[in-house]
């Protein structure tokens, strides 16, 4: 079993594709205790940390987020029972709440409803998956203190490092590279919060987002990241793609809780400084600062090796996202221009916002019924019928 798993490892951890000619794995072995180089092993313990902050998560929402939202008009939505229904609910999870007509037809026939009360079970059953406005706005105020704080201390934790202002610092010497105590509390706590919001995702029970799937691939890639470049010892690399990344989401995270409390101007503010900051940092100096050292520099100081092209070809998707990502933010803001005001995100939970303005059960049959007539999918009695009623 033991020779097993030493012929696992040595394929694992090869060290031609890990460090190629110029390294190896002795390298990263220090017999003076002043002078640390990165293990994998060490990286361990962001599993513990990111529990952690899942805690101070929970403290942080509830005893100062929770009484702010109110003090700002947002209240956590009443949940209206609904009554069970195997049918409904497998068709609901089968086409993720947007029901064909087709499928609609067969839910006459299996449950004895009118198409009406689907049309409403439906409706509901989306209200109550979706993210209400007050767990959007303490999310996004998490990713605010978060942010903020990784940011600032990055930029203390590189201000005094060489390859902060001369990127080619980035190789020289390597791979016996040390890492100082903040350059190691900066990576962990980055590796913890990607952990955190892992964890968040995979055991949300209240409410299920669009996206979860998307968002559960990008926490596993960033992870990999950070316990890659650890790894190989890329690690000054990668404290320059961090802070570049930081620097721009707090910006988001505000403008995001002014939109989910209705400070309309406050969101058009922030959303705009958010913007200039995502342009400089990701399509400006992540290009010019971080790829130009990754791509360019780095071929003067190290022979290049399989996972350097990896590590690199990631490192340039990035990039193309954050082009991508940047068309979407400047579609947004030429909204501001052509209609007057920032318009509803169209990646959001559309079926949450109409239930925080729903009063009542005769506003929620209002609503589905107008939609319905709207979709020609009643007869014109019907019509008239409901017509009637509202």
């Amino acid at each position: 079993m033991a020779t097993l798993v030493d012929k696992l490892n040595s394929i694992v951890w090869n060290e031609k594709w890990w460090l190629g000619d110029d390294a190896k794995w002795d390298d990263f072995l220090s017999s003076d205790p002043n002078i640390y180089y990165p293990r994998v092993k060490d990286m361990n313990w962001s599993l513990a940390v990111g529990v952690g902050l899942l805690a101070v998560r929970y403290v942080y929402e509830n005893v100062l987020i929770v009484p702010l939202a109110n003090y700002l008009g947002i209240y956590e939505r009443k949940k209206r029972p609904l009554a069970p229904n195997a049918p409904l609910e497998a068709a609901f999870r089968k086409h993720r709440g947007k029901v064909p007509q087709v499928e609609t037809e067969k839910l006459i026939k299996q449950t004895d409803l009118t198409e009406r009360q689907i049309q409403r079970w439906l409706f509901r059953r989306r209200i109550q998956s979706s993210p209400s406005s007050m767990y959007k706005f303490k999310e996004c105020s998490w990713h605010l203190l978060f942010y903020t704080f990784a940011f600032l201390y990055g930029m203390w934790s590189l201000w005094n490092k060489s390859w902060l202002y001369v990127t080619v610092n980035c190789w020289i010497n390597w791979p016996k590279q040390h890492i100082d105590t903040e350059i190691y509390t900066f990576y962990l706590l980055e590796l913890s919060f990607y952990w955190s919001l892992l964890f968040a995702i995979i055991f949300q029970k209240d409410y299920q987002k669009k996206d979860k799937n998307e968002m559960i691939l990008h926490h596993c890639v960033t992870i990999l990241l950070i316990y890659f470049s650890w790894a190989c010892n890329f690690v000054r690399v990668g404290t320059l793609v961090l802070v570049v990344h930081d620097v721009a989401d707090p910006w988001l995270a505000v403008a995001k809780m002014a939109k989910y409390a209705k400070k309309q101007a406050t969101c058009e503010a922030f959303f705009g400084i958010f913007s200039v900051v995502w342009i400089i940092s990701r399509c400006c100096i992540y290009p010019l600062w971080v790829l130009n050292t990754s791509a360019v520099e780095i071929h003067d100081y190290v022979t290049t090796f399989p996972a350097y092209w990896f590590f690199n070809g990631l490192l340039f998707v990035l990039q193309i996202l954050h082009l991508l990502w940047t068309y979407l933010i400047l579609r947004i803001a030429f909204q501001k221009f052509q209609h007057g005001s920032l318009q509803k995100d169209e990646r959001s939970e559309s079926e949450s916002e109409t239930d925080e303005t729903s009063s009542d059960e005769d506003e929620d049959n209002n609503k589905i019924s107008k939609r319905v007539i709207s979709n020609g999918i009643l007869g014109n009695q019907y019509k008239s019928q409901l017509t009637a009623e509202q």
